[in-house]
């Protein structure tokens, strides 16, 4: 991000991105780093996500966030969709649970979020965005905690608490000490 705008990113930005990212890895049980193909897949993917937020933020001061969100909707589908051409057998839903969680998904996960996301980042920082989306993860695993009976073991609830810490330092509500301020 800093990149992005020509300029460092806050301390309490620093320091959130910093507790949040081992969060993150907590949560998902990452005990190493190791340059394998779905750790490359999923930087590759934060990457290009946080390229969207950049994006859009730059973009929604000078046209209409809603319609913004409903292009993007529309090229990503597009796009996934010839991809999927190349790549897959497409093949459509047979039953009415099958159709009911992919209309489910592609209305309210998909169009409905995505599209709100640019209307919401009109009134926001990219930097929050990116916090807010952090977020994910942890309701993910409250929801499957809840609805699907998984359990969160200490590793993954100590995950979900660095998150949440993360994002609120991000928000600048962390004090400094004035040993820390003075240097």
């Amino acid at each position: 991000h800093g990149l992005w705008i020509q300029r460092m990113p806050s301390f309490p930005i620093m320091l959130g991105t910093a507790i949040v990212t081992a969060g993150l890895f907590i949560l998902n049980g990452v005990t190493s780093i190791s340059l394998d193909k779905g750790f490359v897949l999923c930087l590759l993917a934060a990457f290009l996500y946080a390229l969207d937020i950049l994006f859009t933020n730059t973009f929604v001061s000078k046209v209409d966030s809603l319609l913004l969100g409903l292009w993007q909707m529309g090229f990503a589908g597009i796009i996934a969709g010839a991809v999927s051409l190349f790549l897959e057998t497409p093949r459509l839903p047979h039953t009415l649970p099958e159709w009911t969680a992919i209309l489910g998904l592609a209305v309210f996960s998909s169009a409905y979020g995505f599209t709100i996301q640019a209307v919401a980042q009109e009134y926001t920082t990219p930097e929050r965005a990116g916090f807010i989306f952090s977020l994910e993860p942890v309701f993910a695993a409250i929801f499957a905690y809840f609805f699907l009976g998984e359990n969160m073991g200490m590793g993954e609830l100590a995950g979900a608490a660095l998150i949440l810490l993360g994002v609120w330092a991000a928000g600048g509500t962390l004090k400094l000490p004035a040993w820390i301020k003075g240097r």
